[in-house]
């Protein structure tokens, strides 16, 4: 029987900040987020919560290292206060995901990721985005 679940986020274009790695990152994390929404909508999300934070936490990894590159190659101004909200949500995200392990309990995660998406990706990633995209247009009026 196929299920009509619906995913709690639904790619947008205004998602998009138009720097093609980050995007491709947020893709991913918006799936696995997803994954773990269709599995509560089938009463299982208990069982996918540690599978999901794997999944998160590897990715999150490979996506703030990314991000803090761009900081260091276009000398962001922010770049401290963003390396530690990112230590920050690594921290979180690992103690959000062990309580839910723990009580398997998937509805405390699931609210930080998706808080986690509203506040952080949508919103600092943007701050992000519009000083590249200032710095990329200055070298291309010098060149």
């Amino acid at each position: 029987m196929i299920q009509n679940n619906l995913p709690l986020i639904v790619w947008k274009h205004e998602y998009d900040l138009g720097i093609y790695k980050i995007d491709e990152h947020h893709r991913g994390i918006v799936s696995a987020i997803n994954s773990l929404h269709y599995e509560m909508q089938q009463q299982q999300g208990g069982s996918a919560i540690a599978p999901v934070f794997k999944i998160m936490h590897e990715y999150t990894h490979i996506h703030f290292k990314a991000e803090e590159t761009f900081f260091d190659k276009f000398d962001f101004p922010d770049a401290v206060s963003q390396r530690g909200l990112h230590r920050e949500l690594l921290y979180t995200l690992s103690g959000f995901a062990g309580k839910s392990m723990s009580r398997r309990d998937p509805y405390r995660f699931m609210a930080f990721l998706r808080e986690w998406w509203l506040n952080h990706i949508c919103s600092k990633d943007r701050e992000l985005r519009d000083y590249l995209l200032a710095q990329l247009q200055k070298m291309k009026n010098h060149s």
